[in-house]
């Protein structure tokens, strides 16, 4: 028996059947009973429905156990702090638009905010610029750094977010987002920085290298074009987490550059020449920054969170084995409309190895475009106008390898989709599975032992 993906939850009252797959699966008591307490949400129009939703964020765990993971030396939420310069040694205000903010949060209250002027409308800087730089290891710009420790080695990871209805100007997106360094003096000089930027009109995240290392055969490294863009309706308004590690070899053409997005590997440089052998300093340095030069076509904002560095991977923030969804705002075709209701799927996420399509100057600069098997393990609905649900027996039904458990898998990599339906019955389409989450690790793991969540891919060949 094979029932089409898209169905209505009612009509997944008697049998339930993972997308893509003939395999049948009985529903539980569970589920029937769920079916019925959702039956008025299930009338399907023909007109076109409203807009296809997004998941904003997958809520994190209160007290985020990373803080404990293996390798982690820098953590900030931003919910202790009054000033930036408490924790970053550096800043950029950018007359008072880039700030501490209540306005939008990933966890808990606090965020930092960069708001956009028009061009017309900028005092000073005309690159719309602001920053934070957090100095370790053995940067020679801070006296204010306890442990002189060279790092070789290191992971960045943040939570970044568009506001809902980011405006690009012209097709071009605000080209900054972070950067790691290596400060080798006083005066701001670097041997060598890696680049988390935006580019083209599609807004792709470009990792870009620029080297003075001794020895380096080039200046600046071969961009590598990375498989995420902006230009995507789904990764604008909503909090997205976002991931970059350095590691430096012993000699030339011996460093890695590797990124992730939205829980997905989408950058593995092998054999960059970076450091080129250089060691007279380490990595030492890493800034969040907001540089959109030319001004921006109306007044808008995005948001940093949840900032970490470490010498280990990392992955996405960790969620209860119960996550709260937390959907997107309603959006009809028509003013005024109103939402019904809406359904959501939560599948485990396995990455496939990525597989190279160009090469330049002997590395990957491209990959073909991502892989991910999904195995459907929970399904809920919510009728009315709230945008949020807990995965749990009562607003659905774990299915699949779940099916009669009453919890998530710890330790593993999730992802999500969602559609709506209005007042008068019409669905939208589905969402492509997003908003990359991983769940807690079991109950008794020491720190020592939390590893990455299982579907994560840490290299290009699952190696």
């Amino acid at each position: 028996m094979r029932i089409p993906c898209g169905l209505s939850l009612l009509s997944l009252a008697l049998t339930t059947v993972s997308c893509g797959s003939a395999q049948v699966l009985h529903s539980t008591a569970v589920a029937n009973a769920f079916a019925r307490r959702v039956a008025a949400a299930t009338q399907v129009a023909t007109s076109p429905g409203p807009q296809t939703p997004k998941v904003d964020r997958v809520k994190p765990l209160d007290q985020d156990p990373i803080v404990t993971a293996p390798g982690v030396f820098f953590y900030e939420n931003l919910e202790s702090i009054r000033d930036l310069k408490e924790s970053f040694q550096d800043q950029g205000l950018a007359e008072g638009r880039f700030r501490l903010s209540g306005a939008d949060a990933f966890s808990g209250k606090m965020a930092i905010q960069q708001t956009y002027v028009p061009k017309e409308e900028m005092k000073g800087d005309p690159g719309d610029a602001g920053w934070v730089w957090r100095f370790f290891g053995d940067n020679p710009n801070s006296s204010r750094l306890q442990y002189r420790t060279q790092y070789r080695t290191v992971v960045a990871r943040w939570y970044h977010k568009f506001e809902e209805g980011f405006t690009s100007r012209d097709g071009a997106y605000p080209n900054k987002m972070a950067r790691m360094r290596c400060f080798n003096g006083s005066d701001w000089s670097a041997a060598y920085t890696i680049l988390f930027w935006l580019d083209g009109r599609d807004g792709h995240i470009s990792i870009e290298r620029d080297t003075r290392a001794p020895g380096a055969h080039r200046e600046w490294l071969p961009n590598h074009y990375a498989n995420f863009a902006f230009d995507q309706p789904e990764n604008i308004g909503r909090w997205i987490h976002y991931v970059l590690r350095v590691s430096l070899g012993d000699g030339p053409r011996s460093d890695r550059v590797q990124a992730w997005a939205d829980g997905r590997l989408i950058c593995d440089v092998i054999g960059d020449d970076l450091a080129a052998g250089y060691k007279q300093f380490g990595l030492n340095g890493m800034s969040w920054d907001c540089y959109w030069n030319g001004g921006s076509p109306r007044k808008q904002s995005r948001y940093y969170d949840d900032l970490v560095l470490s010498t280990e991977p990392i992955g996405p923030a960790r969620t209860g084995l119960n996550p709260t969804i937390v959907k997107s705002a309603f959006h009809g075709q028509e003013a005024g409309d109103r939402q019904r209701g809406w359904e959501v799927e939560v599948a485990e996420g396995v990455q496939q190895p990525l597989v190279a399509a160009k090469t330049d100057d002997g590395v990957v600069v491209r990959y073909q475009p991502l892989e991910t098997a999904y195995t459907v393990v929970w399904r809920g609905a919510v009728t009315g106008e709230k945008n949020e649900v807990t995965v749990d027996g009562k607003a659905g039904a774990f299915v699949g390898p779940r099916q009669g458990r009453t919890q998530l898998q710890a330790n593993t990599l999730h992802f999500v989709r969602v559609r709506q339906q209005d007042a008068a019955g019409r669905w939208s389409a589905w969402s492509n599975w997003h908003a990359g989450f991983a769940t807690d690790w079991a109950a008794g793991i020491k720190p020592v032992e939390r590893t990455p969540p299982k579907g994560y891919l840490l290299t290009a060949s699952g190696q």
